[in-house]
């Protein structure tokens, strides 16, 4: 370590020992942080508990055996109780009967009258009227039939129902034995094949432990509260700066933004690991006290309870660095205290929901969860615990899992910090003042370039519209593609150029990408790097995944394969390529990259800026099994967008992307169908294509970097 980048790093750690100190004096917040969750988990468990074992106790009493009292009058009122209680004298072993059989049976033959009494006042849960010939009918070969009444006091009560159930069906397979009898048939005619079950101990451990079904849950409960631990740190850092009016000293101290988010940073991290180590500590009190509450011949045993700890703790702990620059760079972009937590609010929310995708059925065994916030680290902790492949968990190897969640969390809070320390040192956000709620709907002043905080807000905002679309959206792709795009992508983006009255030009990058026979070179070598981006992505995809895709994955190239087959070639194209590239290309490598990387960036910002629009790019298409390609295409258009300073090679080089399925199944030279549709999602590939991919992106790269060599600097355009 150099003395300068030593220096640095002491410089951060001074901040970040001074807001220690601080965030430990205000007791209150210590107390809501880190000792709260040692009392709410008990509490919450120690009522899950008691429910859980008063709702079985409840199940086992309602399936219980009980007496039956059986009241029989009629013309063959004797002749049938003493049939019945024949039939009574050897109850079934197996099958329906016997599990419905009462625990003890009272059958008397009585009057009417009687019978009728004793129904009323409940002393008798049936009332059966046996007419004259009910029994010679039992031994004949007709159907005997009774009228049956159950006692009003017993209507909520189901068992006397079942119990009598059981008893007409012993009563009706001993008249079927009587019959086989007396037409000289063996008693083995009616019953050609018994299978008898039989469950080892494994089988009956496995199924009575509730451990698999509870770790998801207590997983998401866990990253939630993990999350609230950055909470009040964050606003505390710089929020409660501004409030107090000591961010402009501690800016104009000898050290640069960077280091002041990182110091910000150590801190809210540091009270952010003690919650996580709290919230750990008390799950696993809370888990050995409830043990002893839960129901006989229940547990809550787990694969892997040791290394899944381990596991989860390191998981965890990068989702608590990502907790801490979410809720950092939140925080940086408001103005007051107040406003923070009225923006961290929906932020806790929407992490929820991330969460909260981990446990559904469908995505939670699929491995590229891992590389989604909030979701991968539940997704790799729930593995550890009850084992790769057990019970909807992901099947890849533990490490593997552990190695992914971890390399998108640390990029993930790299890409926020370095927004933190653009944001920390922009006037307009830095110096907003109490006025400047005042203002009401009033449009902010003319600037060149949107700001990095304005720079999440068409893409979140199109992220939360995906939800109503879908409910919404027509199963016809040539309604459903246009409906999607307007809605996600081109309205938020529209709103925020209307409102934020900024150089729309050097913003969306419309302008020319140099002299015309630069534009075609450019344009070429994004089409050949689009191409091949495609075929790589596709091969990747079966290097670690095959061709087993989800049903979601599935449902959609079956209907691009319906879009491809009832429309003409010029229309699918349109939809799958031309569209998706200029809709999502403006908004992704127009608005929000130029807002991230802002004016004539540095090499560190700008590679920032490419990697977060891309992971934002990649998030937004919802799809786990597609976060490899879609982020490669980002990332390629993002670099594109830069390098040429104009748009339009980045949608030549999304557009060419889209529409390689549509080439592959030309050159398949087959009739398209429905199994040719994993050509559309990149799932098969025809041989000998890949090489001549890595061709086309060798030469496409080539080509754009002799195009962009000595490019004459871009003139700034008039405000």
């Amino acid at each position: 370590m150099t003395g300068e980048t030593e220096g640095r790093f002491t410089a951060a750690l001074a901040i970040a020992r001074r807001d220690l100190v601080e965030f430990v004096r205000d007791r209150r917040t210590l107390f809501v942080t880190l000792l709260l969750p040692m009392v709410t988990y008990p509490i919450v468990a120690l009522s899950s508990a008691l429910g859980l074992r008063t709702a079985v106790s409840d199940l086992e009493a309602k399936a219980a055996s009980s007496s039956l009292a059986v009241a029989v009058s009629g013309a063959d009122a004797v002749p049938f109780v003493d049939r019945l209680r024949a039939v009574a004298e050897t109850p079934p072993r197996t099958g329906p009967a016997a599990a419905d059989w009462p625990a003890t049976l009272e059958i008397e033959a009585l009057p009417a009258e009687v019978a009728a009494r004793a129904l009323a006042t409940g002393v008798a849960d049936i009332w059966v009227e046996a007419a004259a010939g009910t029994v010679a009918t039992l031994d004949g070969d007709g159907t005997a039939t009774l009228a049956a009444r159950l006692s009003p006091s017993r209507v909520a009560e189901p068992r006397a129902e079942r119990h009598w159930e059981a008893l007409v069906r012993a009563v009706s397979a001993d008249a079927l034995r009587r019959r086989a009898t007396g037409a000289g048939l063996a008693k083995g005619f009616l019953e050609p094949l018994r299978v008898v079950v039989e469950e080892g101990p494994a089988v009956v451990a496995a199924a009575t432990s509730i451990g698999p079904t509870l770790a998801g849950s207590i997983l998401v409960l866990l990253a939630v509260l993990t999350l609230t631990g950055a909470f009040y740190p964050a606003i505390d850092a710089i929020a409660g700066e501004k409030e107090r009016g000591t961010i402009e000293t501690l800016l104009m101290a000898p050290c640069s933004a960077g280091q002041i988010v990182l110091g910000k940073f150590l801190a809210v991290f540091a009270v952010t690991l003690a919650t996580l180590a709290a919230n750990g500590l008390s799950i696993a009190l809370t888990a050995a006290a409830a043990v002893r509450l839960l129901p006989a011949g229940m547990s809550m045993a787990l694969a892997d309870p040791g290394g899944g700890s381990v596991v989860t703790l390191v998981a965890f702990a990068g989702l608590a660095a990502l907790a801490a620059a979410t809720c950092l760079a939140v925080t940086t972009a408001s103005k007051s205290g107040k406003e923070a937590q009225n923006t961290l609010t929906p932020v806790i929310l929407l992490v929820s929901a991330l969460a909260g995708t981990s446990m559904l059925p469908g995505l939670r065994d699929n491995p590229w969860l891992a590389l989604v916030p909030f979701a991968g680290q539940i997704v790799v902790s729930r593995a550890a615990l009850v084992g790769p492949g057990v019970d909807g968990a992901a099947a890849l190897p533990v490490a593997l899992l552990l190695g992914l969640s971890l390399l998108s969390a640390l990029a993930l809070t790299w890409l926020l910090l370095k927004g933190t320390a653009v944001m920390l040192t922009d006037e307009d956000i830095l110096f907003r003042g109490p006025d400047a709620a005042t203002r009401g709907l009033a449009r902010p002043a003319p600037r060149r370039l949107p700001t990095v905080a304005q720079g999440w807000l068409p893409a979140v905002a199109g992220l939360a519209l995906v939800w109503y679309v879908q409910g919404i959206a027509p199963g016809n792709l040539l309604l459903a593609i246009p409906l999607h795009q307007t809605v996600v992508v081109l309205l938020p983006l529209a709103a925020m150029l209307w409102w934020q009255r900024v150089d729309r030009a050097r913003t969306l990058g419309l302008v020319a990408a140099g002299s015309p026979g630069r534009v075609l070179a450019s344009l070429v070598g994004a089409g050949l790097v689009g191409a091949g981006l495609f075929v790589v992505s596709a091969a990747l995809l079966l290097a670690l995944q095959g061709t087993d895709v989800s049903p979601a994955v599935r449902s959609l190239s079956q209907r691009l394969i319906g879009l491809i087959r009832e429309h003409p070639w010029w229309v699918s194209a349109a939809l799958m390529a031309l569209v998706p590239a200029v809709a999502e290309e403006l908004l992704y490598r127009g608005w929000v990259l130029s807002a991230f990387a802002g004016e004539r960036p540095g090499h560190s910002r700008a590679a920032a800026a490419v990697v977060a629009q891309a992971v934002l790019f990649a998030v937004a298409h919802l799809l786990p099994e597609r976060i490899p390609a879609t982020l490669a295409l980002g990332l390629a258009a993002g670099i594109l967008r830069l390098a040429t300073g104009s748009i339009v090679p980045a949608i030549v080089l999304h557009a060419v992307h889209n529409a390689m399925p549509l080439v592959l199944l030309a050159l398949a030279g087959e009739d398209i169908q429905p199994g040719l549709a994993d050509l559309a999602t990149g799932t098969r590939l025809p041989p000998g294509v890949l090489p001549v991919a890595l061709v086309m992106i060798a030469c496409g790269g080539a080509l754009v970097a002799v195009t962009v060599w000595r490019r004459p600097p871009d003139r700034p355009s008039p405000r």
